[in-house]
């Protein structure tokens, strides 16, 4: 009997003073591992006795860490912990970044409004007068480039090159088709015809003309006729 309470006794040292070393045995701090990459981490807190696992599902983008670096971790640097437990890290994606969409050709208004959408901002805009049509012909971050959000975007604009004008000749009272036929073939545009009666006006001949004579005249514009229609007609 004696010897059985001994026994027990001696068992329950032995547990109290287990329990004891597992409850108040010493305590590690966690090292901070922050701007390591995993393989880094791993090996300073296995020199602490602690492990590492990857949290793919916490990664995201961070401007202060570069890719593929600890930019959280848990529990915390200089947390107190027991040997063995694992720290949980997320990894950086690296700063956020943007893809430089392509604006060639857009007006500087349409050009403003892609890169604002895109993320980035426009800074100085140049204008030039070059062979080709207008709009943007060269982009301060080339198109498909990555860039940091709010990256200036420069511009250069072509305005086209000038148009050439001509003096409006003074058509009144010339026949309207033979003077029609004369400017598209030139390559002009005929824009309104009207036709009014005109006494003693031979029908088809140009009443009025717009531009005026003497008027300057480009390609680009729209050129406007009256014209004297048959009596009775309109």
């Amino acid at each position: 009997m004696i010897y059985a309470m001994l026994l027990a006794g001696v068992l329950a040292t032995a547990t109290w003073v287990s329990f004891t070393r597992f409850v108040a045995g010493k305590s590690l701090k966690v090292p901070n591992l922050t701007n390591l990459t995993a393989e880094e981490a791993a090996t300073v807190a296995a020199e602490r006795g602690l492990d590492v696992k990857v949290d793919s599902a916490q990664e995201g983008f961070d401007d202060a860490v570069p890719a593929h670096r600890v930019r959280a971790q848990s529990p915390a640097a200089n947390t107190a912990v027991k040997g063995g437990q694992t720290i949980r890290v997320a990894l950086s994606l690296g700063p956020r970044a943007v893809r430089m969409p392509d604006l060639t050709g857009l007006s500087p208004r349409a050009a403003a409004v892609a890169v604002a959408k895109a993320g980035l901002k426009d800074a100085a805009i140049a204008f030039a007068r070059l062979p080709g049509p207008p709009g943007v012909v060269a982009q301060g971050i080339a198109p498909g480039s990555i860039a940091p959000p709010d990256s200036p975007v420069d511009l250069l604009v072509n305005r086209g090159m000038p148009d050439v004008a001509w003096v409006m000749p003074d058509l009144i009272g010339r026949d309207f088709e033979r003077v029609r036929t004369a400017f598209e073939e030139r390559g002009f545009r005929i824009g309104g015809v009207k036709r009014q009666a005109y006494e003693g006006a031979s029908n088809g001949t140009i009443l009025k003309q717009f531009p005026l004579t003497g008027s300057p005249v480009t390609r680009r514009d729209a050129l406007s006729f009256v014209i004297a229609a048959p009596e009775g007609g309109s």
